[in-house]
């Protein structure tokens, strides 16, 4: 079986989680034996692929092209929406109003793609519930969850201990695009309330933003960190704390779980239905709770066990298991198995 991966141009020099969820994906079905290219060409010629497989609508102009390309070729197309709505966020307090505007716009080109290719990957049935009620029409769809690398539980804290000597022996990590969805602002504030470090680890996507964090006493910002000294950096951590208005689930969430920190989350998106009760939640859009909140769960995680959790997520979420799915989704596909009601599993 061959496959194209095509997604956003500058996926590589401005990673995210399309960019992890394509790259870690591609890899580990290499391993089982598909041939897979990724292009971010969007009219590459198709003829030698079996099918096509898109990452990421949720910045729509860039699939969309893919999506036509395809459908001018006549390849089957499977898309990972990796989508969730976000106008809560787009409504918060000091949005600008044209990104509503411009999200409501792009909204007839992301149905389009959901009804016209032959199958959606969901991240989960709960991101699949988002997809059916904002594009009723959609494709079918098979939930394939998103993963952590299988060689993290492996990785100790001490590379980071030896790089990161100065830090202290206790501290809050958060593994993420420095952004106002990340919500990095306000899990400063309240760790510093509390008395505890934050570090923060990932590239700044909003400066302006960032030089609001940055001054916080308690934050010590590290830049972005990649492979094992990124699993071990999640092996030092007390307590990993994503408190973002939405994630599906968020990988650093994932993967600091499979190192065995304990996991601060929103409650937004669908983070519950990967870690269950085994997590601490927040929920973010109650702005004036958020301090409060933030405070409380970072307390619970504190006294939080994180081996069920850690057990949990690594019988379940290793990318080896979620490329067999994958690959099993695209079998289904090519030999015409998937109805056209096809429902979530």
């Amino acid at each position: 079986m061959k496959v194209l991966f095509q997604i956003r141009p500058d996926y590589l020099r401005n990673p995210a989680g399309d960019t992890v969820q394509a790259v870690s994906t591609g890899r580990e079905l290499k391993a089982l034996g598909v041939e897979v290219a990724i292009s971010p060409d969007p009219n590459a010629l198709l003829t030698s692929f079996d099918l096509i497989h898109i990452f990421n609508f949720t910045r729509i102009k860039e699939s969309y092209m893919f999506f036509l390309n395809a459908q001018k070729q006549h390849k089957k197309i499977v898309v990972s929406p990796i989508y969730w709505n976000p106008e809560n966020f787009l409504r918060r307090q000091g949005a600008k109003p044209q990104d509503l505007a411009v999200w409501k716009l792009n909204q007839p080109m992301r149905s389009r793609v959901a009804e016209g290719s032959d199958l959606l990957l969901p991240n989960s049935t709960l991101e699949a519930d988002n997809l059916t009620a904002d594009f009723p029409g959609h494709a079918p769809c098979r939930v394939v969850p998103n993963g952590f690398p299988d060689a993290f539980p492996a990785i100790g804290p001490e590379p980071f201990r030896r790089r990161f000597p100065a830090l202290p022996a206790e501290f809050v990590l958060c593994a993420a695009r420095v952004s106002p969805r990340k919500n990095q602002l306000g899990l400063a504030q309240a760790c510093k309330d509390l008395g505890l470090t934050l570090v923060l680890a990932g590239p700044v996507n909003d400066r302006n933003y960032f030089n609001l964090v940055r001054p916080f006493p308690n934050v010590v910002y590290l830049g972005t960190l990649q492979g094992e000294i990124l699993a071990s950096a999640y092996a030092c951590a007390k307590i990993h704390a994503l408190p973002s208005w939405f994630e599906t689930p968020g990988l650093s969430s994932l993967e600091a779980a499979a190192c065995g920190a304990a996991v601060l989350s929103t409650d937004q998106g669908s983070p519950r239905e990967y870690f269950r009760d085994l997590a601490v939640y927040v929920r973010p859009e109650k702005s004036g709770n958020l301090d409060e909140a933030l405070d409380k769960g970072l307390k619970e995680a504190l006294n939080l066990s994180p081996l069920p959790l850690t057990d949990h997520v690594r019988s379940h979420y290793p990318w080896s298991r979620i490329a067999r799915l994958t690959l099993e989704a695209y079998e289904d596909l090519l030999k015409g198995n998937i109805p056209s009601a096809a429902p979530v599993k």
